[in-house]
């Protein structure tokens, strides 16, 4: 089941955002978020990455790399939710969060599922997923997940 957030940031602040939370490893200097599939929203994120000054390398990657990347988190914008779902069991196999701008149910696929409503950027955070990524997030993240949907 998921749980909702709602932010008055765009995706990417709120991306960010979500990114602060998680526990890297040690050995991981600067996290690399991979877009997958779309040129065009990865230099997006480079743009806000570097106005805003946030620590995070971004590299637009197509899906065919994906196997060869060390991405630590990775945004899907141009798949389904079972497209997501798909790549994320049979291509990964190292610790990774996983974002959507796609997947607005947020039952299947990414771990953070990321949409519009009424001028706020909302998202959904599939715990089942969260706990698949083996990635550390701390907790405190889920407490901007309050049931404002519900």
């Amino acid at each position: 089941m998921p749980v909702f957030a709602n932010s008055t940031h765009n995706i990417f602040v709120t991306t960010f955002s979500i990114l602060s939370y998680a526990q890297w490893n040690p050995a991981t200097s600067i996290p690399t978020l991979c877009v997958i599939d779309n040129a065009d929203l990865a230099e997006q994120f480079k743009n806000v990455t570097a106005q805003q000054r946030y620590k995070y390398q971004i590299q637009s990657i197509n899906l065919n790399h994906l196997v060869k990347t060390s991405c630590q988190a990775i945004f899907f914008s141009t798949f389904t939710p079972q497209q997501e779902q798909n790549i994320l069991n049979k291509q990964l196999h190292t610790p990774i969060l996983s974002f959507s701008s796609n997947n607005t149910e947020c039952e299947v696929g990414s771990t953070f599922c990321l949409y519009k409503k009424k001028q706020l950027t909302s998202f959904k955070v599939n715990l089942d997923s969260l706990a698949q990524s083996k990635v550390r997030v701390d907790p405190r993240v889920l407490l901007l997940a309050n049931s404002t949907e519900q």
